[in-house]
């Protein structure tokens, strides 16, 4: 009986196959022959070319981080599919088509379907969207529609659209989606909101921060991204492969934060040195990472909230899903940083010679990282309720200024007199 086999995919070309193999769920990986003579793309720096097959244990970070998180999703999609939610061949097998950046998988007798379908856009109105937020609320995995063929990493639900034209269109077929639609964390009152007024801040501040804005579709709020990897071109929208630096460094999501296990800034750091094309500055950009989210008080600046672009122009992608924590009780969030800075998780206790440690490891000029954390941090505050002001006018909005505002100040003004 011949085992379960799907092509892999990179801007259309097959570069690979999956296999089944003797851990149930789990296949291994093999790059063709001629992708890898050519000297071709890789799928991931966690994957090199190589003529040999890789084991399920060497590919499952990858494939496990273009895959939802969240155990209600899988659960929700193993019932649909009619198959095992761990079993990641079964599933991208039906979800694969389209997955982050531009990798594609398919099964062999899908192949040409796959490169055939045609690409169409339908437009949708705001009660569309309102309703599929609301079933975000009300049925977990509900995200992804009936005959689409997609997925989305990480742990919280969201679905994507396209924006042509000054509208909003489902993409069906072979069509590519430009935004990404989440109405925040349930349990966190106006998440969507906070996150939003966050990226918005570090944007203003000259961190490269993917674009967001914040919008009310009827009774339903949602923080709406631009993706980074889809650009709109002459020729539609196209695809841009990336991963993120859990997926990169060959950890499981699970395993995305420092404390269970995830990568540190010296592994990050040591990843931009060895293959970025532009080391310098991918080395400010990932300073910027460490930095926002110590100013931020964001506890969620993980491995997976991270990604390279997986070209020479932009290699460390814009930052995306950076949210305070500050406006939340200490029993809500966390309020140590995902990436330790010098050895140290606790902003309380990151000084001047923590910040020396991490420009060392970082092969930039400490002076210059303390003098980058300072201007954030006397600036932040002011520029998140810029971005907390250009939200629409609501309760919420008031409710959130009045728990950020105070915290976000004295939080900022701490880092300050720490490195002072």
């Amino acid at each position: 009986m011949s085992r379960e086999r799907l092509l892999i995919l990179l801007h259309g070309d097959v570069v690979g196959v999956l296999e089944q193999s003797d851990v149930p769920g789990a296949p291994s990986l093999t790059y063709e022959a001629g992708h890898v003579a050519a000297s071709g793309a890789v799928l991931s720096a966690s994957l090199p070319l190589q003529r040999s097959t890789y084991p399920p244990a060497r590919v499952m970070p990858y494939l496990r981080g273009l895959l939802p998180e969240s155990r209600p999703t899988l659960l929700t999609w193993g019932d649909r599919l009619g198959t095992d939610p761990d079993d990641v061949l079964a599933m991208l097998a039906f979800m694969g088509w389209d997955c982050p950046g531009a990798v594609q998988f398919c099964r062999e007798s899908d192949l040409d379907q796959l490169r055939v379908r045609a690409g169409e856009y339908e437009e949708v109105d705001e009660e569309y969207i309102a309703n599929r937020l609301r079933s975000l609320g009300s049925r977990p995995g509900s995200w992804s529609m009936t005959q689409e063929h997609w997925s989305l990493g990480g742990q919280q639900d969201k679905f994507a659209l396209a924006l042509i034209d000054g509208h909003w269109h489902e993409a069906r077929g072979s069509a590519a989606t430009t935004h990404i639609f989440k109405p925040g964390i349930s349990h966190l009152s106006s998440q969507a909101m906070v996150e939003h007024a966050t990226m918005s801040a570090a944007r203003a501040l000259g961190v490269d921060a993917a674009r967001t804005h914040f919008v009310n579709f009827g009774d339903q709020e949602a923080i709406v991204v631009q993706r980074f990897d889809r650009q709109i071109t002459a020729d539609g929208v196209q695809r841009i492969h990336q991963e993120d630096f859990c997926q990169a460094l060959r950890r499981l999501p699970e395993r995305k934060y420092e404390h269970r296990g995830g990568p540190t800034l010296a592994e990050m750091a040591g990843l931009v040195q060895r293959q970025s094309h532009n080391r310098g500055e991918d080395a400010l950009a990932l300073a910027d990472f460490l930095a926002i989210n110590v100013v931020a008080g964001a506890p969620d600046g993980h491995s997976k909230n991270i990604s390279m672009l997986r070209s020479e122009e932009n290699w460390i992608a814009p930052l995306y899903d950076l949210a305070t924590g500050l406006v939340y009780d200490k029993a809500e969030v966390d309020r140590t940083v995902a990436v330790s800075v010098g050895g140290e998780r606790q902003v309380s206790r990151i000084r001047a010679r923590q910040w020396e440690k991490a420009g060392q490891t970082l092969r930039i000029d400490a002076v210059a990282l303390i003098s980058r954390v300072l201007q954030l941090a006397a600036d932040f505050p002011g520029a998140f309720e810029n971005a907390l002001m250009s939200c629409p006018e609501t309760p919420q909005r008031e409710e959130v200024a009045q728990r950020a505002t105070k915290a976000i100040a004295l939080h900022c003004d701490r880092i300050v007199q720490q490195l002072s």
